[in-house]
This record gives structure tokens, sequence and C-alpha cells, in this order.
């Protein structure tokens, strides 16, 4: 699919959904990526739902929370929330726990 459709078109999600999984901790708001995409901040949420199925805001949890089982392979819990743009390790392991259903130090190799 090409992301370089018109505003409001197929592809806007996705140019936000590309940049956050290159970079899960980048905390831009949805407002500000209409306001760089030039469309409105409802099109570009109906675009979310449309196209994944589900909020900006609730994709952009799943996408952290995805990326964080990885890192927690081999780095702290402390290290994975800030990687993965947790403003603190508390609030990173109460979503961690919130989505799992156990925290996320009984899969890291070292305690936060």
């Amino acid at each position: 699919m090409s992301v370089d459709k018109g505003a409001g078109g197929p592809g806007v999600a996705t140019i936000v959904a590309r940049a956050l999984l290159q970079d899960p901790a980048d905390r831009t708001e949805l407002r500000e990526w209409a306001a760089r995409l030039h469309v409105s901040l409802k099109t570009l949420q109906r675009d979310f739902v449309r196209e994944y199925g589900t909020s900006y805001r609730r994709w952009r949890t799943e996408l952290r929370l995805r990326a964080s089982r990885v890192l927690l392979e081999t780095q702290p819990v402390r290290e994975v929330a800030r990687r993965v743009g947790y403003a603190s390790p508390s609030a990173f392991i109460a979503a961690f726990a919130r989505e799992y259903g156990y925290t996320p130090g009984r899969r890291s190799p070292r305690d936060a």
C-alpha cells in the first residue's frame, strides 16, 4: 500500500505508524501528527481505526508493549520503560501488567 495518497486517504495513519515503529518512545501527540500531515485530528483518528482496527492510543500502547517484550530479554525494566516511551518505570510496569497479567520483571533478566 502506498503511503503517499491524498489527505485523509489510505496511508495517512500508516505514515504515523511507520514513524512510531522506528521509535516507539516518540511522544508526538496525534494532534501534532495531524498538523504535520495537513489533515484534521478527526480524519487521522478515523484513519487509524480504519487501517488498524483500533484507536491511535490503543495501537501505540500495543506497539510499545510489544517492543518492550523484545527489549526485556536483554535490558533491565527501567531502561526498557525509557526506551519505549513511558514517563516512569512504574507507569510501564502497570501498563505491562494490565496487558499481559504479570509484571515485566518476571521476564527481565535483571531487576529495575
